[in-house]
């Protein structure tokens, strides 16, 4: 151990600075001598000087290895070296000195041994470690130079521990003792009756410092301080300015600018204390400014005009959750009301309203934020309404009661936020009659938004209780039964529809509008349905005499209806004129004028000018739906004009291009007619063959079979058809038993009854006993809509499947689709896409074809086939009649297969398109993607303008909204506009009610913001 000190003692203070130049004098070389040199020398302080003798005495006595006669000697010069380490601050001092008394636990120099390493430790400032060296030794054992600068050290490391208490009960001792100090406990004490709260104590001892060298640019500050807290803003002042002129530079120069800025902003000296707390800014720069600075200097841009520059630095003040905060919202608001930006006033106002620290204050922010709401028509998440509702609930007895009642009823009336206000309107005991007018115009415009959302039966109530309030406004009654009638169309209730709409045309004094127009082309299309021509050709007339050709599409679309009707009851030329005016509006629906126009031709017995039309149609529109009928019309026309070769060639052609339409089994019946009628019965058995192997189950099979059967007989070929019949595809026989009809006809007899069960029980024992009779196909058609009737999804699935054995026989298209609106609804979309395909090939209407194009769609959509959706949905918004809700629909599933795709300017043209409409989820859904593409695309104060424009529009789809307001947080944290990005996020978080993922990103984009 006694070596260990000794080598720790040689490392440590060879190593210091100041032992480089110790040299052990040659006249001292005896043990006695060296110690006695060590020890005077140590005695004068001379510290470094006292290392060397003290060293070269202890390395004698080690290397003689006889204990000296004064054995004590050895500790006394171990004792000095440690005490020389600690007075030189040689880093291992610490260790140095418990080593001593670790190796001379009964030395007497253990209490100030105890006090060195305290004090040690003390000077590298680990207080604690300080506190409980010093609490294990006696201070007023040591001398009384040495007791006052431990006891100096002690009271200052529980000031810095926090124990301000026991600080000040030792700094009280210390001055008491002696004048050391005296100045140094003066000032630690006026500090801790500062921190304390005790202000006039704390006043009177720094009063006096202000005459001391060591403080004399240190307690002003606190003395301005103490002036501030007691509102002595004179004398606050006049220390400032003193301290400032005086002490230049200082650390406190900064403080003090902020301490002349308080007293000048409670002077009223605004314009001073501006210049004041931006010295204060500037002198701080890099730490945190005091709230209560910034929230003097943005009152006083406030109150000198600057209103600019009072949002960046009242919105520093609004971190916290107090009267601070709301008052500093409150200013914001009326300074964004000077610069005329309402959107922030409304905002601010909305947080200070939020606040229940001055009520006062809240009450003022509250009618400032509803009047914001009002005049900017805000409301995106019902705002506008419950505002105003909450205020008068809040605030009865307000000034602004009266004024806010009035400003109520405006609200009701313009709102876009229909549910909210319908839901305040409820709420009225006794509504006036402005408030039920405003009531039945809320639930016509609920109407509207239910309709654009394709929720008939929802908007036909909201309309119905908007008609029932009729009396208050007689224009939006009878714009509701438009729209009644709209709904009752789409539902295909078309004798409801027709009522409504004439309704409508009794009632609406505003006959100058495309919405009056459009109500006599909807009653044009219901006499049209139901085959009264001469009703529907009046009801087109009066639509396109209105039409003011802002809407060709419809306008083409009743000419087309038009000449049909005329067809219809054989007026020929005039059919003609109106397809030929159709055709000349140049909308996608030419092709049909093309077709009928070609059509008429045959009528009117002009083959070659029909085969000369339809050529034109084949050149001009070479991609039409019409293209396939076109081609087997051709053929008819050259049947009809006795050109058999030509025919023959025409009806080849249309099998060779398009051999799954059902079209084509025509043409094949056809070709075998033409080369029986002509005795060629060779080429005729076998375009026949062809007929009945190509297309078993269809009616062209039938005949076909009739035919060669007739040709067979007249050949004395009879044993050939037996053999041939035979082998017919599924062994369906083709002319019916006695007892194969009658089962048959009773079955169907009790479904045209309309008894379901007992029918169904009938069909099923009938293909029981004819699995393969020349009803099958009925019987199977009938079990699979009697399935549909009752739900039996299995049902109907067994039937379907039967009928699509034979992919051409009449029920084969209404067999697609139910089998394939099944498997649809039981996701296996990989099959239902094969069934809407085949439907989109064998449809025979323009309606069954949309069906099929809708279901691929959909299907395809839903497998995230990208490249099928695309080309779906751009084969469907081909069509020339799409209804809107279909056209949205496909739209907004090709825009998100083009954003997979990563095709972006494809897909922000069909999102912009979209958007136009935000009252529908596609609508709404799109208008965000439109402002999420452009953030992506770094074009931020495009994106702002986007999403300022959805939130101005609203929408009642509030979740793509409420992801918009995250959204422009994130484009204003890209601005570096870091305060709209808060008030934002702190807008959406008050009034998004929803529970999904919207308060996540809330919550972690304010944690950044912090």
């Amino acid at each position: 151990m006694k070596h260990k000190i000794s080598r720790i003692l040689c490392t440590a203070l060879c190593c210091a600075p100041l032992l480089a130049t110790a040299q052990t004098s040659e006249k001292n070389t005896s043990p006695q001598g060296l110690y006695q040199e060590g020890q005077s020398l140590f005695q004068q302080k001379a510290y470094s000087a006292a290392i060397s003798p003290l060293q070269a005495f202890i390395k004698q006595m080690d290397a003689d290895g006889k204990p000296l006669s004064a054995t004590g000697e050895r500790q006394e010069a171990e004792y000095m070296l440690v005490c020389a380490a600690y007075e030189l601050r040689v880093p291992q001092s610490i260790e140095l000195l418990r080593n001593f008394l670790d190796e001379y636990p009964d030395t007497p120099h253990a209490n100030r041994i105890y006090a060195l390493i305290a004090s040690a430790y003390f000077f590298e400032g680990k207080y604690d470690d300080a506190l409980a060296m010093f609490n294990s030794a006696r201070l007023d054992l040591l001398g009384s130079e040495e007791r006052d600068d431990m006891t100096y050290r002690l009271a200052t490391c529980y000031l810095k521990t926090g124990n301000v208490k026991e600080a000040a009960i030792w700094f009280e001792t210390l001055r008491s003792t002696g004048k050391k100090y005296a100045a140094d406990c003066s000032y630690y004490l006026s500090y801790i009756r500062y921190t304390q709260g005790r202000y006039d104590e704390a006043l009177s001892g720094f009063l006096p410092l202000q005459d001391c060298t060591k403080y004399e640019a240190l307690v002003p500050y606190y003395i301005a301080e103490i002036y501030l807290i007691k509102k002595n803003y004179d004398k606050a002042e006049i220390v400032a300015q003193n301290y400032l002129s005086a002490y230049p530079g200082q650390p406190h120069t900064g403080e003090m600018y902020r301490v002349l800025g308080t007293a000048e902003y409670h002077f009223g000296k605004y314009h001073e204390a501006m210049k004041s707390f931006e010295r204060y800014l500037e002198n701080n720069a890099g730490t945190t400014h005091r709230r209560d600075a910034l929230y003097m200097l943005g009152m006083s841009c406030y109150q000198c005009g600057v209103y600019s520059q009072v949002p960046d630095i009242l919105g520093e003040v609004t971190t916290g959750n107090d009267a601070l905060s709301q008052n500093a919202y409150l200013h914001m608001g009326l300074a964004y009301l000077q610069l005329a930006d309402k959107t922030k006033a409304r905002m601010a106002f909305e947080q200070a309203a939020a606040s229940n620290a001055d009520l006062k204050i809240k009450e003022q922010a509250a009618y400032n934020y509803a009047l914001c709401i009002h005049e900017t028509s805000y409301s995106a998440f019902g705002e506008s309404v419950t505002v105003f509702e909450k205020f008068l609930n809040e605030f009865p007895n307000s000034p602004y009661a009266d004024k806010v009642s009035n400003y109520l009823v405006e609200v009701y009336m313009n709102t876009r936020s229909y549910d909210a206000a319908l839901k305040s309107i409820e709420r009225i005991t006794h509504p006036s009659k402005a408030i039920l007018e405003a009531k039945q115009k809320i639930l016509f415009q609920l109407g509207t938004q239910s309709f654009a959302n394709t929720r008939f039966e929802q908007a036909i109530g909201y309309f119905n209780q908007s008609t029932a309030l009729g009396q208050y406004n007689l224009q939006t009654k009878a714009d509701a039964l438009y729209w009644l009638g709209e709904a009752y169309y789409r539902l295909g209730r078309m004798q409801e529809a027709a009522r409504h709409f004439n309704d409508y045309l009794t009632l609406t004094r505003q006959r100058d509008t495309e919405m009056f127009a459009l109500a006599y082309y909807n009653l044009a299309y219901i006499a049209f349905h139901q085959k009264d021509y001469a009703t529907a050709e009046s009801r087109f007339r009066n639509f396109v005499q209105l039409e003011k050709g802002e809407n060709p599409t419809a306008l083409a679309d009743a000419y087309n209806r038009i000449g049909d009707c005329n067809l219809h009851v054989r007026r020929f030329d005039e059919a003609k004129r109106y397809y030929t005016k159709a055709e000349s509006l140049g909308t996608p629906a030419g092709d049909y004028s093309f077709y009928q126009l070609a059509l008429v031709a045959g009528l009117q017995k002009d083959y070659n000018g029909k085969v000369s039309l339809l050529d034109r149609l084949a050149s001009k529109y070479p991609h039409s739906p019409y293209a396939i009928n076109a081609l087997y019309e051709k053929g008819r026309s050259y049947v009809q004009s006795n050109n058999s070769r030509q025919a023959i060639a025409a009806f080849r052609e249309l099998l060779n291009k398009y051999p799954e339409s059902p079209v084509s089994r025509k043409a094949a019946a056809e070709i075998g007619l033409l080369y029986y009628q002509n005795d060629d019965y060779d080429r005729a058995i076998e375009a026949y063959k062809h007929v009945v192997t190509q297309y078993p189950g269809s009616e062209e099979a039938r005949l076909a079979m009739r035919d060669l059967k007739s040709i067979y007989v007249d050949a004395n070929r009879v044993d050939e058809f037996a053999t041939l019949a035979a082998q017919m595809p599924g062994e369906i026989r083709f002319e019916p038993s006695e007892q194969d009809s009658l089962t048959y006809i009773a079955a169907e007899k009790v479904y045209m009854k309309g008894e379901a069960m007992p029918a169904k029980d009938s069909f099923t024992r009938y293909l029981q006993s004819f699995p393969n009779g020349s009803f099958s196909l009925n019987a199977h058609y009938y079990l699979c809509v009697i399935g549909k009737e009752q739900k039996d999804d299995e049902a109907v699935l067994e039937h379907a499947g039967k009928l699509l054995e034979y992919p051409d026989n009449p029920y084969s298209e209404e067999a697609l689709l139910m089998h394939g609106e099944i498997l649809f609804n039981r996701r296996q979309y990989d099959q239902a896409i094969a069934d809407y395909k085949k439907l989109q090939a064998k449809a025979t209407t323009a309606e069954r074809r949309q069906l099929g194009s809708t279901g691929v769609l959909r299907c395809a959509a839903l497998m995230h086939e990208d490249t099928e959706t695309i080309h779906a949905a751009t084969a469907l918004l081909g069509e020339a009649k799409l209804s809107p809700e279909l056209r949205n629909e496909a739209l907004y599933y090709r825009a998100k297969a083009y954003l997979n795709q990563k095709a972006d300017k494809k897909a922000m043209d069909d999102l912009k398109s979209l958007a136009k409409d935000t009252r529908t989820l596609y609508g709404a859904e799109a208008k965000y993607l439109v402002a999420q593409q452009l953030y992506n695309a770094h074009e931020y104060a495009a994106a702002e303008k986007e999403i300022l424009n959805f939130i101005d529009q609203s929408t009642p789809h509030a979740y793509w909204l409420a992801r918009s307001f995250v959204l422009l947080s994130d484009v204003y944290v890209a601005m570096d506009k870091k305060l709209d990005a808060r008030q934002y996020l702190l807008s959406l978080q008050q009034n998004y009610q929803a529970d999904d993922d919207i308060e996540g990103m809330i919550n972690e984009r304010l944690e950044k913001l912090k």
